[in-house]
């Protein structure tokens, strides 16, 4: 049976609401609007706990840069070290250094599956910063 869940509040809803029984949200009208990388961005705050992870990957794959700063936010606020390490990766991947000092902040991070992944991300990110610098780009 799959579960179907408003993008504004989370809420469990039908699967035919147009319109959330719970916040009032216009689903349907969101949805339409919304494009992938949105959607993708909007399931960074899914409840379902591997929908994040699975999200933070596939915009770590289409090196989503409009995806930074709620990815940036996922690593600071998440609990779950899964969900932590999948959204470094992916900031690694997108190559933003607006994710440099969230990146850092992770590599000192508890848990041992978030800290390795930080380094490569940083190495990655000291990386194509050093590139674009040999670039002259800014």
């Amino acid at each position: 049976m799959t579960t179907f869940y408003c993008i504004q509040c989370w809420s469990e809803v039908p699967e035919t609401a147009a319109v959330c029984p719970h916040c009032g949200d216009d689903i349907a009208s969101r949805l339409a609007r919304a494009d992938y990388a949105d959607k993708l961005i909007a399931a960074l705050h899914h409840p379902e706990p591997t929908t994040p992870v699975r999200a933070a990957w596939v915009l770590g794959e289409r090196q989503e840069r409009k995806a930074v700063d709620d990815l940036c936010r996922l690593v600071r606020r998440s609990a779950d070290a899964f969900a932590i390490a999948s959204a470094v990766e992916a900031l690694g991947k997108i190559g933003d250094r607006q994710a440099l000092e969230t990146v850092r902040w992770a590599a000192n991070h508890p848990s041992p599956l978030v800290r390795p992944k930080a380094e490569r991300a940083l190495h990655r990110l000291s990386a194509e910063e050093g590139t674009k610098q040999e670039a002259g780009k800014p």
